[in-house]
């Protein structure tokens, strides 16, 4: 159905595509994986008509048909639907509005309209109203939208760009049925993950990028249809992807831990301005040297403790306004007040949030300087080494800090004045990492640290978590991933509903303890 030959993408001092080609059938789901920076959202903007005929060398073909997509809207008159991980919604619009953005006439029958996506979202088993507004859903409720909204279009070749990435549990499932009918159907399926299990779930082929070109292509079922055995195609997979065998991907952890918490926190308590209690009572601790993990579903409070212990729902900001927070905080045994996150950083806390383009950078600000925030805002004693003096800057130390940071952790980017938004997933979050580093914290809270990032990136992470927590940092780390909480913590805290469910050793955990502790 579907055919990418030979396709040249460059950009000014680099080639992003070299030679890429690929083949997806009618009812097939093909997998396209890769580490951050591969290619595969170069590839995908082609497809969809985002870089337009001309700007690069190949042919896309359809049904053996030559096409010249001259815009984003030639592709989708041509049959292609692309369901991008960064959200592309208009919170003030209804659902059918979005449903039907790109094709209502001008003039529109309303009640026609609202009737006919209200049926088609039923079908769909969507418990959604057509008449809702977009942006009063989560951020899941938002995802299942644009898929929906792709799905509505009836297009013949589908590309999901990490669509789970903000899903329940309850949601994936459904988002899993939908593909399984698309592909009975006949349609063509693009998926772009880096979560191996959607892969082995899912796909019935998948190619591999690397560093722009063509690394691998591996069958994932027989010629029966059936799942081929995961340990017989993942090593090889994950070979293709980094170009190196990865034998251990979670490191040794730290073997010494403090005596005394490093973070104690009692009875916190989350309520929302809608009245909804969000966090319940809430009480953990971590020593120095340790990792702690929170586990728990989507929407269990893991988010809103990070938000609420580094004074994100307090103050006068848009999330901030109308929150109750409750509880106490001690850092190395003495009671703290984060009020604001300029008061928690001063109290030696760093948090990596889990919306690392909302919250965590300034995407069209040079990487260097993104590294240098945190540290600009609280004067000289926020510092490790000195980088500012209140209003002014010390220029020689921000660059021979940031430019260290940016080896350690191994940073792929042309220069560190590049726009932190031109970057990687992968690279993005290892700049998030970067500036909370240079601010020496003592406790470090990581929120969904790995989402959206390729396994290499992955392991790098991982390396850096483990590495912290042997020089004494105390880690809390959130994720949806119950193999990276039981491969990287010490302790795992799992919260439902704002509680604490249940805890474990992580030595002692599996991924049904957890998951029953998350769930019942």
């Amino acid at each position: 159905m579907l055919e990418l030959k030979s396709i040249t993408k460059e950009f000014p001092g680099t080639r992003a595509l070299s030679e890429v080609s690929l083949t997806v059938r009618g009812g097939e789901v093909l997998a396209l994986m890769g580490e951050n920076g591969a290619g595969k959202s170069t590839l995908m903007k082609i497809l969809s008509g985002v870089w337009t005929h001309g700007t690069f060398e190949g042919e896309i073909r359809i049904q053996g048909q030559l096409q010249k997509f001259s815009d984003t809207r030639a592709a989708m008159v041509a049959g292609i639907a692309m369901i991008h991980q960064e959200l592309a919604v208009f919170p003030e619009l209804s659902v059918a509005e979005h449903l039907e953005l790109d094709q209502l006439p001008n003039w529109i029958d309303w009640e026609a309209v609202y009737a006919r996506t209200d049926e088609f979202l039923k079908e769909q088993g969507l418990d959604i109203g057509a008449r809702t507004r977009v942006g009063g859903l989560s951020i899941g409720g938002r995802q299942l939208v644009e898929i929906a909204r792709a799905l509505y279009r009836n297009a013949s070749i589908l590309v999901f760009d990490e669509p789970t990435s903000a899903l329940t549990e309850t949601e994936v499932q459904r988002l899993y049925q939908w593909i399984d009918r698309l592909r009975a159907e006949g349609k063509a399926i693009i998926y772009i993950t880096h979560r191996m299990d959607e892969v082995f779930r899912l796909a019935d082929r998948i190619v591999v990028l690397r560093d722009g070109q063509n690394a691998g292509e591996f069958e994932a079922r027989d010629s029966q249809g059936h799942a081929l055995p995961r340990a017989q195609v993942e090593p090889r997979l994950i070979s293709a992807m980094v170009g190196r065998e990865i034998q251990d991907i979670y490191p040794p952890l730290n073997a010494t831990i403090g005596s005394a918490p490093a973070l104690e926190v009692r009875n916190l308590s989350v309520r929302s301005p809608s009245g909804k209690q969000m966090v319940q009572s809430l009480s953990f601790a971590v020593g120095p040297g340790e990792v702690l993990g929170l586990g728990g579903l989507l929407g269990a409070g893991r988010s809103e403790t990070f938000d609420a212990l580094y004074g994100v729902l307090e103050g006068t900001g848009p999330r901030g306004r109308g929150y109750q927070v409750e509880g106490e905080i001690l850092v190395d045994g003495l009671r703290i007040d984060p009020g604001t996150p300029s008061h928690a950083l001063r109290s030696k806390l760093a948090y990596v949030s889990e919306d690392r383009k909302g919250n965590g950078l300034v995407l069209g600000q040079a990487i260097r300087h993104n590294m240098a925030l945190p540290a600009l805002s609280g004067g000289r004693e926020d510092l490790a080494s000195g980088t500012s003096w209140f209003a002014w800057l010390d220029g020689q130390s921000e660059r021979e800090q940031t430019e260290r940071w940016a080896r350690e952790l191994k940073l792929k980017a042309a220069h560190l004045d590049q726009a932190a938004g031109e970057l990687s997933g992968g690279n993005q979050q290892k700049i998030v990492l970067a500036k909370w580093l240079l601010t020496a914290p003592k406790v470090l809270f990581l929120d969904e640290p790995t989402r959206g990032v390729d396994v290499g990136a992955k392991v790098e992470i991982y390396q850096w978590v483990q590495r912290l927590a042997s020089q004494g940092m105390a880690v809390v780390l959130a994720s949806s991933e119950m193999p990276e909480l039981i491969g990287l913590c010490h302790r795992i805290v799992v919260m439902r509903e704002g509680r604490n469910s249940a805890e474990f050793k992580a030595s002692e955990a599996n991924q049904e303890s957890i998951m029953k502790a998350a769930s019942l």
